[in-house]
């Protein structure tokens, strides 16, 4: 969901935990900016309502602004009891962790914490899957990439890279946290596939990026061959888009094609 969006309805949310609803109100203490023109994009999308100068949220967007505010919450009890990090700081990595915790690092975090109820200001944290259930044990297994064997299928937990210039060019991608991958080829070169495209890393990229081990693919590359990688993949050389990251980029070649 569009990022602006998420802090719409979140801050809807919190106004209307003090019973405030009006535009002024919610604009407030939005950290985005708020215009007409985003209000009836998210009015279209259903995921709020109006009613003269009062916005509520439908049960769409309630859904979604109930994850943002549980993580949100979650991650300030984190950060605040646990890591002991507190005041601006603390409130700029919390502005990050909601946008991009997916729910399996949420229901763990949940569970190392002891499933808490309320934030350090003392805000209720609304409780998850994890918590109705009184789960007491992280039962999924993190694996780096760089470990997996052809045909494996992974998703993305989290990622590690030695520079925002590696990470700003895993992400454009589309290589995040949720993302689901799986191994192409290990050698000479580690290839994984992301949706449509097959991608080339180094090892030392390889080894920056964790997550879940997924069902493990049937996996037979043409003619029972190792499908050879696209020229500039790994080190940088070449002419490819990875140009300097360890990173490479082709479209995935259609079934059958000699």
């Amino acid at each position: 969901m569009n990022k602006i969006f998420e802090e719409i309805l979140e801050a809807i949310w919190m106004c209307e935990e003090q019973d405030k609803n009006t535009k002024e109100e919610i604009r407030q203490i939005c950290h985005a900016k708020i215009d007409d023109n985003i209000l009836e994009s998210m009015q279209k999308k259903e995921l709020i309502a109006f009613n003269d100068n009062h916005i509520y949220m439908t049960g769409k967007g309630k859904e979604s602004a109930r994850g943002l505010i549980r993580r949100k919450r979650l991650g300030e009890v984190l950060l605040e009891h646990v890591l002991n990090i507190k005041g601006d700081k603390a409130d700029r990595a919390v502005c990050e962790f909601e946008h991009a915790v997916i729910p399996e690092v949420e229901e763990s975090i949940c569970i190392l914490l002891g499933h808490p109820t309320e934030c350090p200001h003392g805000n209720k944290i609304p409780g998850g899957t994890c918590c109705i259930e009184g789960k007491n044990n992280i039962d999924k297994k993190v694996a780096c990439i760089a470990n997996l064997e052809i045909g494996e299928k992974i998703k993305i937990a989290y990622i590690k890279p030695e520079s925002h210039d590696r990470l700003h060019k895993l992400l454009n991608l589309g290589i995040k946290p949720g993302t689901i991958i799986d191994i192409h080829q290990k050698k000479p070169t580690l290839i994984i596939r992301c949706d449509n495209l097959e991608i080339a890393m180094d090892s030392d990229v390889a080894n920056n990026i964790y997550g879940w081990r997924k069902e493990p693919l049937q996996f037979q590359s043409a003619g029972g061959k190792a499908i050879e990688p696209a020229r500039g993949y790994g080190k940088g050389r070449g002419r490819g888009r990875g140009r300097g990251w360890g990173l490479g980029l082709r479209r995935k070649r259609r079934q059958g094609r000699q």
